[in-house]
């Protein structure tokens, strides 16, 4: 997700360059976090996996803690979706920061902060 005002190519971290080496993802900015709040994303952390009939099979986190890499339930509930396993669960906790402001869907948490920065 990019809030406005970020500078060009912000997002392209460490994180998304490894997620675009993944076969098969394609990995798209998600300006003003339109996306997120379409969906209900409301955690820099969740994970949302959808069936190609637009099912929801999963939402949640899928990392044991906030910056945790490894083994932990979210990941095993992707992991069996995507190899058509047996489903121990479809939710998990999520761990991240707030992508919005209480009671605004559009407004980021960046943007308040920037906002603010210049009043």
């Amino acid at each position: 997700m990019k809030p406005p005002g970020f500078a060009k190519d912000w997002e392209k971290s460490s994180l998304w360059r490894s997620a675009a080496a993944i076969p098969h993802v394609t990995v798209v900015r998600d300006d003003h976090g339109l996306e997120a709040s379409r969906f209900g994303a409301a955690t820099s952390g969740q994970t949302l996996l959808y069936s190609a009939n637009g099912l929801l099979l999963f939402s949640g986190g899928i990392t044991g803690s906030r910056g945790h890499a490894g083994d932990n339930a979210g990941r095993a509930a992707i992991l069996a979706l995507l190899h058509r396993e047996a489903l121990a669960r479809s939710s998990s906790f999520v761990f991240g920061c707030p992508l919005f402001m209480p009671g605004n869907p559009y407004q980021t948490q960046e943007t308040n902060s920037h906002a603010l920065a210049h009043d």
